[in-house]
């Protein structure tokens, strides 16, 4: 288990971030992971900064499994968070709602003095080998390209047999 305390400041969420960031690449959890932990402890932690009472909030992390992590924001508020639906134009209002897409499931546990909002999160499935000769590209970007370089040869090579017919 690994454990963080931030003071209630916004630049706390970015500390926070790079604490469960540093957290998963010791414990050699991958890339992919890491980038989801990011995004809820970014939410919940804004939730702390922005609801909680005390000067402070803390942030664990622990290992449920080989392949499992749950992340939990503590606070000194007994309210628990609430999952809201934003309009469109509103810039807030989506944390929640995030965490849940996210997470393998959420909750929130009540603590004598605050509470604790969690989220479990699960080391993504690795995608299939494909068949020998056929290329795979590991980011999307590379994916983009290559399909457009396919459609670009696959438009030139039909444009010269429409001009020999």
């Amino acid at each position: 288990m690994a454990t963080g305390v931030f003071q209630r400041k916004g630049v706390s969420v970015r500390d926070a971030r790079q604490f469960v960031a540093a957290v998963l690449e010791e414990w050699e959890l991958p890339d992919e992971l890491a980038d989801t932990a990011e995004l809820v402890v970014s939410e919940l932690a804004t939730n702390a900064v922005l609801h909680a009472r005390a000067g402070v909030f803390g942030v664990t992390l622990r290992r449920l499994h080989d392949d499992q992590v749950r992340i939990a924001v503590v606070d000194f508020s007994h309210t628990p968070p609430t999952k809201t639906v934003a309009a469109d134009e509103e810039d807030h209002g989506r944390g929640l709602a995030l965490v849940e897409a996210v997470s393998q499931q959420w909750g929130t546990d009540p603590l004598r003095w605050g509470k604790r909002v969690w989220a479990d999160l699960q080391v993504p499935a690795m995608a299939a080998t494909p068949a020998p000769g056929i290329p795979m590209y590991s980011s999307h970007r590379a994916q983009v390209v290559y399909v457009l370089i396919l459609l670009t040869v696959a438009t030139a090579v039909l444009g010269g047999l429409a001009a020999r017919s």
